[in-house]
């Protein structure tokens, strides 16, 4: 009888182990499938079960979803799958990271509408102050900050520092940017704590054109 008891507790242990290993394999087997852009092995993996919300495990990309993933790639279609077998649209990676911060920062727009018609905040803010649309603003990605700000991201944010939309832009000395954002209506003499604005960053580092073009604006 001690013999058999034991006999089935290993038995169960075996078979725990195996399913453990296999719903492993399964969540990477999702991972590689979107790296790997194979939307229809994407839609077979979510139909036999695996789950939307599975993430890489270890490494830098620790906590990086597979809606993140697809964001980052611009994938809009396993975005609307993940989406529709229940995958938490604003979920946080280790850092309160969200799948639209990675579609902004890689510029994708399409990923972007789908996120937000999907339900994302368009306003989240992580560590820092960093939110969408500033994070698309430093990455110089003009098209996705146009379509945040029309999907209700607000271009009043600023960093933890004060740092608005224009003073991120100029520093990088992104003409095309500071013109959209002009456009958008920023106040170039909008100030951090320590009264820095946009035109005595373009003053610091010697753009003369953004210099023109902001003083332009302030009149």
């Amino acid at each position: 009888m001690v013999a058999l008891s034991l006999r089935s507790i290993l038995l169960a242990a075996a078979l725990a182990m195996l399913a453990l290993g296999a719903r492993a394999s399964s969540s990477e087997a999702l991972l590689n499938a979107i790296i790997d852009r194979q939307p229809a092995r994407v839609a077979i993996l979510l139909d036999q079960g695996v789950s939307p919300e599975v993430a890489s495990a270890a490494g830098e990309y620790r906590g990086k979803t597979a809606l993140m993933w697809a964001a980052e790639t611009g994938q809009t279609d396993v975005i609307r799958m993940l989406v529709d077998y229940g995958a938490v649209v604003d979920r946080g990676n280790a850092k309160g990271g969200t799948a639209l911060m990675y579609a902004a920062v890689a510029g994708r727009t399409e990923a972007i509408r789908s996120l937000v018609e999907a339900g994302a905040d368009p306003n989240h803010r992580v560590r820092h102050g960093w939110t969408p649309l500033l994070l698309a603003t430093a990455k110089g990605h003009v098209e996705a900050v146009r379509l945040l700000t029309r999907l209700g991201a607000d271009p009043s944010t600023r960093d933890v520092y004060g740092w608005t939309l224009l003073m991120h832009a100029t520093e990088r000395a992104d003409r095309e940017m500071v013109s959209t954002l002009l456009d958008l209506g920023l106040d170039p003499q909008q100030q951090d704590a320590s009264g820095t604005d946009a035109i005595t960053l373009a003053r610091r580092g010697n753009h003369a054109d953004l210099v023109e073009l902001l003083e332009r604006a302030r009149r």
